[in-house]
């Protein structure tokens, strides 16, 4: 059974919950899907690094918004994850996009990046990065 958690935002009851491992390998498909913009080059012009850079906002909101549908994809089975993403990115406020997508996180537990590793040169013991 997959963790559920109803979260309000704006007024709205949402159910949101945990991706299954399918579901999860269908986001890093799709998120391998999206178009990547060429990396910056330090002979860009100011206008071909704010194009870069547009792209891959625009790339992080559509998966980010994909990860919502995914997540609100378990109680609203009369709709597909398209017009769920569709839906998340025309319903939600900028603010409350981040609000939701942050508790799609949580209840995901997805592990939190903290800027340490280990190694196996240290005997197991967590180095900073």
């Amino acid at each position: 059974m997959l963790k559920q958690i109803k979260f309000e935002v704006s007024g709205q009851i949402l159910q949101l919950s945990a991706l299954s491992a399918l579901d999860y390998l269908e986001y890093i498909e799709y998120m391998n899907s999206l178009e990547k913009p060429e990396p910056i080059k330090t002979e860009d012009t100011e206008k071909e690094i704010n194009a870069k850079l547009n792209q891959m906002t625009r790339n992080n909101l559509l998966a980010h918004a994909r990860l919502i549908a995914f997540s609100l994809s378990h109680s609203q089975t009369d709709k597909t994850i398209e017009e769920l993403q569709k839906e998340v990115l025309t319903t939600l406020t900028n603010s409350d996009f981040y609000l939701v997508l942050e508790a799609v996180q949580n209840v995901c537990n997805f592990p939190k990046s903290d800027g340490r590793e280990e190694t196996e040169s240290t005997g197991g013991e967590v180095k900073n990065a």
